[in-house]
């Protein structure tokens, strides 16, 4: 979701960090695609930020650092277990229901949409029934048909006429 101009502007923020030094195109390209897909300009920058706010060994922020960064900033949006477990309770969702939830919710989607998905799923883990299988007429090989099980299974060559 960060176009290569957010890019080159992240990249200049973190170079600003460090006397403005410049980059060139190279560099813009080795950033841009080592940079997570998904991510926001303004995750991009509150990593930036924090790097740099934390940072006292003057270390450089790479594409990593954002990333990683970005990732606990992520996961730390995510609800808890417990707090899932009482948003289940309070909109009276049981198994398969609470399971999706649960799922939904993991995945880092809101509240009210985990709640639709979950409400709107007739049965989540239910398999669709068998079909039942066709039965042979016979009951299997039928010798009454003029050829051998071993010429069928190829170990007798058919008698020559």
């Amino acid at each position: 979701m960060l176009s290569k101009g957010e890019a080159a502007a992240l990249l200049s923020l973190i170079n600003a960090h460090h006397g403005n030094a410049q980059w060139d195109d190279v560099q813009l390209d080795a950033f841009y695609s080592e940079l997570r897909s998904d991510i926001t300009a303004v995750e991009a920058r509150e990593a930036v930020r924090r790097f740099y706010a934390d940072n006292s060994t003057g270390r450089w922020c790479g594409s990593g650092d954002i990333n990683g960064i970005v990732r606990k900033l992520r996961n730390g949006a995510k609800p808890s277990e417990a707090q899932i477990g009482r948003e289940c309770e309070r909109l009276g969702l049981v198994e398969d229901q609470a399971w999706l939830y649960r799922r939904q919710r993991m995945m880092g989607r809101s509240s009210d949409e985990s709640r639709q998905v979950a409400l709107a799923a007739r049965d989540p883990l239910r398999l669709p029934p068998a079909k039942p299988k066709r039965r042979r007429e016979g009951g299997g090989f039928n010798p009454g048909l003029g050829v051998a099980l071993d010429e069928v299974l190829a170990t007798r060559r058919p008698a020559e006429s």
